[in-house]
């Protein structure tokens, strides 16, 4: 039990600890501001849990009383409770924060590191999480509907028609691709250049070098190509945008305009975001989020018969260390049943007489540039 003198210090001597944690997620793991809050959040759950408890005073029995608290917590969801993915995604962030802290000088003779191994799920739970869940995204078809109803009588339009296409045969982030500058694109190579070093915004300040994928669909890589191209004739440099905000210089009749683009860059997400929900209300499409054609890309990657090395290319593409990020939370991990058992079926109709299987050599060819060989 704390004596009110070591109450008073305690707050104090928690927020120390966070800010160097906090520290450590932005300097010595790169970290984003938002990845940051993320585990600020999840601190303040077991600060919220513990009472504001000095964090010296964790051990295994606070640990697995944390566990249970998460289970009985409730939430506005539907169910009333939290999902066993958010569960673990606290408990994970709260472990990383305690084995961290425990490492530090002033709490290594506090604090002991195994005790964090209480911080977990159950087995059935974690089962709930590794098999992922069904991600809500757009059909090739539809995004077709959407991209080729667009008809591009000015400058806006051309913009939109670019914009959509290229997040469909790229699956780049769209808080990167309204970063882009125009020397980010190489059109000869046909790479696209994430380098947070010139502004592009992407998830952690991660470099990422990317191209288009095979889609099966060549329009996409026209309407961008054909923009760029567009943009260059304007004269623009190459620190202007590739994807420019709406012209905001007022016309001669005062008025806003709404047909013509400006160079400077959108200051956040949120206008590319209405532009994909516009086009696709337009078309008569259910609007799905930027973010979601990022999914239909891996989804369509995934249905090719790819060996382990094509897979590395595709995930490093994307900007995943792990293969199993691209393969299991954005492509094979929220597979059915069924389709498994299609798959199986469908194999032999791919095989060789030696029981090897090939891809079409257009796309072996492809996934062979993408890793730099000739």
């Amino acid at each position: 039990m704390n004596t009110p003198n070591q109450q008073d210090k305690t707050p104090y001597r928690n927020e120390q600890a966070k800010r160097g944690f906090f520290e450590h997620l932005r300097g010595a793991k790169g970290f984003s501001e938002s990845s940051v809050n993320d585990y600020a959040d999840a601190i303040g759950q077991w600060q919220v849990f513990s009472g504001g408890e000095d964090f010296a005073t964790f051990n295994k029995s606070k640990a697995a009383a944390y566990c249970e608290w998460l289970i009985r917590k409730t939430t506005k969801t539907p169910d009333g409770k939290l999902k066993p993915a958010t569960r673990y995604h606290y408990l994970r962030r709260v472990k990383e924060f305690f084995q961290w802290l425990a490492s530090q000088p002033e709490y290594s003779q506090k604090l002991v590191k195994a005790d964090t191994d209480f911080l977990r799920i159950s087995k059935k739970d974690m089962q709930i999480v590794l098999s992922g869940t069904t991600k809500a995204m757009p059909t090739l078809e539809e995004v077709q509907q959407v991209i080729g109803s667009i008809e591009p009588t000015n400058e806006i339009a051309m913009r939109d028609r670019a914009l959509i296409s290229f997040a469909l045969i790229t699956g780049c982030r769209i808080s990167a691709i309204i970063s882009l500058k125009m020397k980010s694109f190489d059109k000869e190579t046909r790479r696209i250049h994430q380098n947070p070093a010139d502004g592009v915004r992407t998830k952690n300040s991660k470099t990422i070098i990317t191209t288009f994928f095979p889609i099966g669909w060549d329009e996409p890589s026209r309407y961008f190509l054909e923009w760029y191209e567009y943009l260059e004739s304007k004269g623009f440099a190459p620190d202007d945008p590739i994807f420019p905000a709406t012209s905001s210089e007022i016309s001669t009749k005062k008025a806003y305009s709404k047909d013509s683009i400006g160079r400077s860059f959108w200051n956040d997400t949120g206008s590319a975001r209405k532009i994909f929900e516009k086009r696709c209300v337009n078309a008569g499409v259910k609007y799905y989020h930027p973010h979601s054609y990022r999914h239909l890309v891996v989804s369509l990657m995934s249905k090719m018969r790819l060996t382990e090395e094509e897979k590395r290319a595709i995930s490093l593409t994307l900007g995943h260390e792990n293969i199993g990020t691209t393969f299991g939370a954005y492509g094979y991990g929220s597979m059915g049943v069924e389709r498994a058992v299609d798959i199986v079926r469908e194999l032999r109709d791919f095989q060789n007489s030696d029981g090897t299987v090939e891809l079409p050599d257009e796309v072996r060819a492809y996934l062979r540039r993408l890793l730099g060989d000739k």
